[in-house]
C-alpha cells in the first residue's frame, strides 16, 4: 500500500510542480507586459492569480445543459472578445470574424492546435490529421488533397442513391414514428467507408447482422463525448480517467484494424490510387498505427458531418411543414421524383438556402480553439471599448466560437435566431459565416459534404410528402466532437 502511495506520488506530484512552474513563468511574463495592449471585458475571477475558483468551478460546478446558448449570454455581457485570466494564465474568447480571419489565415503561422487538444483527440481516437500541427499536418494533407479533388460526382450520386435505397428500407411504410438520427448517422457511414475505402460497412444492409457495427458507433460516440470532456478541463485533464471510455477506445481501434484489413484484402489492384484512400495511405506508411489512425479520423470526420447536417436541418424542418413543403416544391420543379443529377442540385436555390442555414444555425463545429505560437496581435479586442488591437502572448489560448459568430445581427438580421432560409438571398456573409473553417486548415471534404447533404435531403423530400415532429423540446445540442441533436429527430413521414 505504501509503495503504490509512493508511486502515485512520484507520477503526480512532477506535473503539479511543472503547472506550478509553467504559470509562474507567465505571471513574470505578464507583469513585463501589463502596460501592453489588453482585452477589455474580462470574466469574473476571484482568484487573481492562479485562479482556483475557475478550476474549482470547471471541476465541481454543474455546466448548462444547453452549452452553446450560454457561451452566446457570456458574449452578450462581455463584448465580442473578452479574456478570462489570472495573473499567470489567460484565455482569449472571440466571435468576432476579424478575430477569427486573423487567426485561421492573416496570421496562420503565428497559432496551432492547443496542446491540451492534440492530448485530448489522441489519448482516445490516435493521432490523425486533425490531431497534428507543422510538417506532420503539411505532409498529410498534401497526402490526402487529391483523394477529395476531382472526384467523379456522378458516380457518387449513383453509391448514394443505393446507400439511400437500404435507409428507405428501415423507414416504416405505416407512417408511424421514426427516430432518423441514428438512421442518418448509418447511411453516411455507409458511404464514407466505400468513398474512403470501396468497401461499404453495410449498417443498413438487411441481410447482414451489424452488432459490431452499432457497437462501433456506441463506442465511437462515448470516446467522442470524453474528449470534450478532457477539453474542457485544460491542463487538469490529466487527472481525468474515463474507464468506460478507455475500454470503448480498445473497441474501436479494433473495429478500424480489421476493417483495414478487409477492405485490404479485397481492394481492386486496377483501382486508381487517387480513388481509395486507404490504399493511397497504405502505400506510403506500413505503420499500421499511423494507417489506422489517420483512416479514424477521416471516417468519422466524413460520417458525422453530414449525418449532423442532416439532422439538426430536418429536426428544423419537421417542425415547419411549410418551409418542407416549399423545398418539396423546390426540387420537383427541377426533376420530379427522379433522382437528381449533380449539375440539378446547383439548380435548386431553396435546398442550397436550407443547408446554409442549418449549418449557421448548428454548425456542426461550433466552437474551436488554437494557441499561439510566438507573442502576436488580433485586429481588435484591445483598449477601453475593444475597438483596439489586442496583444496575444505566446501560450495563450484562443477559444473562437463560430456558433456565437453566426448570430451575428450585423450580419444575419435582427431574427438570427430564427431558421429562415429566405435570408439567403443575395446574402454574402464572407468570415462571418465559417460552417468548414477556413485558411489553409479549411475541411478537405466540403465539397464532398455539400453534394452528399444536397442529394441526400432531395431525395428526401422527393420520397415523403410531408413530416411532421414528433419532439415537443426546442434544439439541443449533443456536443461532442460533432454537434448534432440531443434528443435525436424523432418524426412521422408521409410516403409520397
Amino acid at each position: 500500500m505504501q509503495y503504490a502511495i509512493a508511486l502515485s506520488l512520484l507520477l503526480v506530484v512532477p506535473t503539479i510542480l511543472q503547472f506550478v512552474y509553467s504559470l509562474a513563468l507567465r505571471h513574470i511574463a505578464t507583469r513585463r507586459n501589463r502596460h501592453s495592449k489588453t482585452t477589455r471585458p474580462s470574466s469574473p475571477v476571484k482568484d487573481k492569480f492562479f485562479g482556483f475558483d475557475f478550476i474549482y468551478n470547471i471541476i465541481f460546478a454543474k455546466c448548462e445543459d444547453n452549452y452553446l446558448a450560454s457561451t452566446c449570454k457570456l458574449f452578450a455581457q462581455f463584448g465580442s472578445t473578452y479574456s478570462v485570466k489570472s495573473c499567470v494564465w489567460q484565455t482569449i474568447f472571440t466571435c468576432d470574424s476579424r478575430n477569427i480571419k486573423e487567426i485561421l489565415a492573416t496570421s496562420f503561422n503565428d497559432f496551432e492546435l492547443p496542446k491540451m487538444r492534440l492530448n485530448a483527440i489522441s489519448t482516445l481516437l490516435g493521432t490523425g490529421i486533425f490531431s497534428v500541427n507543422g510538417a506532420s499536418w503539411s505532409h498529410a494533407r498534401a497526402l490526402l488533397r487529391p483523394c477529395f479533388a476531382k472526384r467523379d460526382k456522378q458516380a457518387m450520386t449513383a453509391i448514394l442513391e443505393n446507400h439511400f435505397q437500404s435507409f428507405l428500407r428501415h423507414v416504416p411504410q405505416s407512417g408511424t414514428e421514426v427516430d432518423l438520427q441514428p438512421l442518418y448517422f448509418a447511411l453516411t457511414m455507409d458511404f464514407a467507408t466505400e468513398f474512403l475505402t470501396s468497401k461499404s460497412s453495410g449498417m443498413l444492409d438487411e441481410t447482414k447482422a451489424h452488432g459490431k457495427e452499432w457497437q462501433f458507433f456506441e463506442d465511437y460516440t462515448t470516446c467522442s463525448e470524453e474528449v470534450i470532456k478532457k477539453m474542457c478541463l485544460g491542463p487538469l485533464q490529466i487527472f481525468r480517467f474515463n474507464r468506460r471510455a478507455e475500454q470503448a477506445k480498445k473497441r474501436v481501434f479494433n473495429y478500424i484494424d480489421d476493417f483495414i484489413d478487409e477492405a485490404l484484402q479485397g481492394a481492386d489492384p486496377d483501382e486508381s490510387p487517387q480513388h481509395n484512400v486507404l490504399t493511397t495511405l497504405a502505400a506510403v506508411t506500413s505503420d499500421r498505427k499511423v494507417l489506422r489512425d489517420q483512416m479514424l479520423h477521416l471516417l468519422v470526420a466524413s460520417r458525422d458531418t453530414t449525418a449532423s447536417v442532416l439532422c439538426n436541418l430536418f429536426f428544423m424542418l419537421a417542425k415547419e411543414p411549410a418551409m418542407y413543403e416549399t423545398l418539396r416544391r423546390d426540387v420537383l420543379a427541377v426533376c420530379g421524383d427522379a433522382p437528381p443529377s449533380p449539375e440539378q442540385l446547383k439548380e435548386m436555390e431553396y435546398l442550397r438556402w436550407c443547408v446554409q442555414e442549418s449549418l449557421r444555425l448548428h454548425p456542426v463545429i461550433p466552437t474551436n480553439a488554437r494557441e499561439a505560437t510566438r507573442d502576436t496581435t488580433l485586429p481588435v479586442g484591445g483598449g477601453r471599448d475593444g475597438s483596439e488591437p489586442l496583444l496575444v502572448k505566446k501560450g495563450t489560448l484562443i477559444i473562437y466560437n463560430v456558433f456565437a459568430m453566426h448570430k451575428d445581427e450585423a450580419v444575419f438580421g435582427a431574427d438570427a435566431e430564427k431558421f429562415k432560409p429566405e435570408r439567403w438571398a443575395g446574402l454574402r456573409p464572407g468570415w462571418g459565416y465559417l460552417p468548414f473553417n477556413g485558411g489553409p486548415r479549411i475541411c478537405l471534404g466540403q465539397q464532398i459534404a455539400l453534394l452528399e447533404a444536397h442529394y441526400l435531403v432531395a431525395r428526401m423530400v422527393q420520397t415523403f410528402q410531408t413530416m411532421t415532429s414528433r419532439e415537443s423540446r426546442d434544439w439541443e445540442e449533443l456536443f461532442a466532437l460533432a454537434t448534432t441533436c440531443k434528443y435525436g429527430v424523432k418524426v412521422k413521414m408521409t410516403w409520397a
